[in-house]
């Protein structure tokens, strides 16, 4: 555990943290070392659309999450939110206030891969799309409208971080609605970050390139299914574009996420940070 303090007294919001092997849960964990109480979201899943290894230690999404939370000796509060649904998410934000009075960081996590790696836009299905948007978009525009009016509200400043993608910095061939809702994502942080300097709320987005996790996982599969290549070949060549040469690990992502959120990141606004191995250099 990180003995660190340095969120300590304050109160985090992280949505879509509902997976074991997931970039949500990896920042609640930091953000919860880190000396903050928690708040996380999730979309509730049936068993069988679990991943075997979660159902094979009986996962149950953010409840389980919360209990390895509070383990640590940090508030937590689970719930079950869509956030596209507005009125989940102002029952959200509403049930965080009855809970703790105050909310200082938001992290936008939720997010759909939608077909990415095998959706050429010609191809691609309208429901994708929309569903990708709906979740991308309109979900984080939700979640920082309200979670943001009880941050202003709590007048003592906060942090929100988006997360984006390295789809949201370069249009990725086959990536389909995925790459235009990030790149949504980096705008969506510059104009908030404008909007919110003047009440002490800073806005930034976390840009991850490939790392090790169930997400990453499906995206791989498809590319593979896609171009006929058997998964090792791939992921090898995956990690030859990387200059580091590896997947980075949720922890390393989750510690820029924890350094965002921080008073070390102070004079820190409207910014994304590629977390990526390199393999973006702008």
């Amino acid at each position: 555990m990180n003995n660190s303090s340095s969120l300590a007294g304050k109160t985090a919001l992280i949505t879509g943290a509902a997976r074991y092997r997931g970039i949500g849960r990896a920042i609640a964990l930091r953000l919860a070392d880190d000396g903050a109480d928690i708040v996380i979201c999730g979309r509730p899943r049936s068993s069988d659309s679990q991943p075997v290894q979660e159902q094979q230690m009986n996962w149950l999404g953010v409840e389980s999450l919360a209990e390895e939370i509070r383990e640590k000796g940090r508030r937590a509060f689970a719930l079950d939110c869509d956030v596209t649904a507005k009125a989940q998410v102002i029952a959200m934000i509403d049930s965080i206030k009855s809970e703790f009075g105050r909310l200082d960081i938001i992290v936008n996590n939720a997010g759909v891969p939608s077909d990415a790696g095998s959706s050429p836009i010609l191809e691609t299905k309208e429901d994708v799309w929309y569903e990708t948007m709906d979740v991308n978009v309109n979900g984080v525009f939700l979640v920082t409208k309200y979670g943001g009016r009880l941050m202003r509200d709590s007048d003592n400043g906060g942090a929100i971080v988006m997360i984006a993608s390295l789809a949201g910095r370069v249009g990725l061939q086959d990536y389909g609605a995925y790459c235009a809702s990030k790149f949504g994502v980096i705008g969506f942080t510059q104009q908030l970050a404008l909007e919110l300097a003047g009440i002490g709320i800073r806005v930034n987005c976390v840009s991850p390139g490939s790392h090790d996790t169930d997400m990453m996982d499906g995206t791989i599969a498809r590319a593979t299914q896609k171009y006929q290549m058997p998964d090792d070949s791939y992921r090898a060549q995956l990690e030859d574009f990387i200059p580091m040469g590896r997947q980075g690990n949720v922890s390393e992502l989750a510690s820029v996420v924890s350094f965002m959120c921080s008073a070390d990141a102070s004079y820190v606004t409207g910014q994304t940070i590629n977390v990526d191995g390199g393999a973006r250099l702008d």
